[in-house]
């Protein structure tokens, strides 16, 4: 029997009858019985056991070891350049890392599916309607969430994931060293730039390096269409003769996002429009690395002359997740010295202190009565199977289960913080949400969340966020609560979440959450305040939300001591 795999809501595109496997919830019609007239269907199961995961994770680190030697010497090669591989991974690593991690994802789950089904066939959209690279890395993320493109990338992967992964060909491709340029003499000045410090300190702390502070300039990066011809070329001959290397190296050359290739010199035509010096002794940044190409290529350049590259945490989930995001692994390969909000169990990071948090004083209302549950954002085609929510996940089941275990006095007490980014990510959740719990206070959009914390005498955490470590360095009351099975804990945090459950901070299970909550209702601060939690609180923040008594003055030592042995100024 065949069965035909839909990855795209185009009927049009689907056979006539039979039976059919949609890749995700978003693919089904509104009335999904309507199609029983000629179909028989299911959901795909694209749910991944932890060895799966883990797997899945190996093998985009494989692939971004392999790719990223790679596309240093192509880009050298097409832009006659004699670049380092730190200098294109500073450039074009975001968009790599998150697109590794992509493929990854997507091929285990068609192996899944190929080894599920006896006769599977894939059905997706028109591959000459869309297309493939991005423009540059903004324009990258918004792609990861059409369902068009997505669908083609399925259709790209389709034949790969039929082939042999060989995890030893990435031995035979050799880093491109490059012996910075001595200008040790040249280099002055610092550079700060969106340090995810409060605006006033991040200005105070230019001043203490006699940096003239500025508002973020970004020079929106160059949208050059395809050259089709050009990237033909280079698919002709990667330099590997293994199957499953030749097709995901040609993938590489389809999907590099036109800024890196065509577009490569127009941007590079830009730099001057940020009016930063060409050789700054140091570059401090904590997400702006993320999302401006022309930011980076100037950094790229700076860095190849001897600059040094600061990088600092700008979140939640770094140093506690098993599975680094692609930020925390981009950010330990690039980085000449990173500052983390604590840990300090990657080579080169400097725990360092919770940076968005210093200054802030928190203001609560005089008699809070509210509790304040904060949600994760879910995915209707997650870019990974090792960090993106699932929307088919046990996730809102989860959170639902809390709610309705809570006293109704309780109940009637709670808002729910829906993640800001639901509506770009995927809709079913936010209507189950409605649907379930009409009653619930879910607060005004343009409620601020310093609004909604401060009328809160306690703040539920559910999921791995920026949020926990904020509260928790602020000396808010926080509850956590999520699984192993949409957070699983990275071996050095073990001990301290252990620490939090046993004081009643961490709870896996809603229930026993709710009966917590029961418990300490009528005096939260009390609970919150004993010895033993207190405790639990001050070992989580050594770690991950740290502070020091006076953070400008240690911020700028760290930038003084790191950049090169220029005259230091101090």
């Amino acid at each position: 029997l065949t069965s035909y795999l839909i990855t795209t809501t185009d009927r049009s595109r689907w056979p006539n009858s039979g039976h059919l496997v949609f890749i995700g919830t978003f693919c089904l019609p509104d009335d999904p019985d309507s199609l029983l007239d000629n179909y028989t269907f299911e959901i795909a199961d694209t749910s991944f056991s932890s060895d799966e995961t883990l797997y899945c994770f190996h093998e985009a680190e494989i692939l971004h070891t392999l790719s990223s030697i790679r596309i240093a010497q192509i880009l050298n090669n097409v832009h006659c350049l004699e670049k380092s591989e730190k200098y294109w991974a500073i450039l074009t690593g975001v968009w790599l890392r998150l697109f590794t991690d992509l493929i990854s994802s997507r091929l285990s789950t068609l192996r899944k599916l190929i080894s599920t089904f006896a006769d599977l066939r894939i059905i997706g959209e028109d591959s000459d309607l869309i297309n493939r690279a991005a423009f540059n890395t903004v324009d990258f993320h918004k792609l990861t969430r059409n369902a068009r493109w997505n669908s083609l990338v399925y259709l790209d992967l389709w034949d790969l994931a039929q082939s042999d992964f060989d995890s030893a060909s990435i031995y035979g491709f050799k880093p491109l060293p490059i012996e910075p340029l001595d200008i040790s003499n040249q280099q002055s000045g610092f550079v700060l730039s969106a340090t995810y410090l409060p605006r006033f300190q991040e200005i105070l702390l230019q001043l203490r390096l006699f940096s003239f502070p500025r508002r973020i300039n970004v020079i929106p990066a160059p949208t050059e269409n395809v050259n089709k011809q050009m990237r033909d070329r280079l698919t002709l001959d990667n330099g590997h003769r293994n199957k499953f290397t030749q097709e995901f190296f040609n993938l590489i050359c389809r999907y590099m996002p036109t800024v890196f290739f065509e577009g490569f010199n127009n941007a590079a035509n830009l730099i001057p429009k940020m009016k930063f010096q060409l050789h700054p002794r140091a570059i401090f940044t904590s997400n702006r690395h993320l999302y401006d190409d022309v930011f980076n290529l100037w950094a790229a350049e700076a860095t190849e002359c001897g600059t040094c590259l600061v990088l600092g945490q700008h979140g939640g989930n770094y140093g506690i997740s098993r599975f680094p995001s692609y930020a925390e692994r981009h950010e330990s390969f690039i980085a000449n010295a990173y500052i983390t909000w604590g840990w300090d169990t990657k080579p080169d990071s400097i725990p360092g202190m919770i940076f968005t948090t210093i200054g802030f004083r928190w203001k609560r209302s005089k008699n809070p009565s509210r509790a304040l549950i904060v949600t994760d954002h879910l995915w209707s085609q997650p870019r990974t199977a090792f960090h993106d929510l699932n929307e088919s996940s046990d996730y809102l089941e989860h959170i639902l289960s809390l709610v309705r275990s809570l006293h109704p006095k309780i109940q009637n007490s709670l808002t729910i913080r829906l993640h800001n980014g639901q509506s770009e990510t995927g809709s079913r959740a936010n209507n189950i949400w409605r649907e379930q719990l009409p009653t619930i206070d879910f607060g005004r959009p343009k409620d601020s969340f310093k609004k909604l914390v401060g009328a809160s005498k306690m703040v539920i955490v559910a999921h791995n966020s920026t949020t926990l470590p904020e509260t928790m360095s602020l000396g808010i009351p926080t509850l956590i609560t999520w699984t192993q099975n949409w957070v699983e804990i990275r071996e050095d945090a073990g001990p301290i979440f252990a620490k939090l459950a046993e004081v009643g901070i961490y709870h896996e299970d809603p229930v026993a959450l709710a009966n917590h909550i029961s418990n300490i209702w009528e005096d939260v601060d009390g609970w919150w305040n004993s010895s033993e939690v207190l405790k639990a609180r001050e070992l989580f923040c050594h770690h991950y939300a740290r502070s020091v008594p006076k953070p400008l003055r240690f911020l700028h030592q760290l930038l003084v001591d790191v950049s090169p042995a220029a005259e230091k100024r101090i």
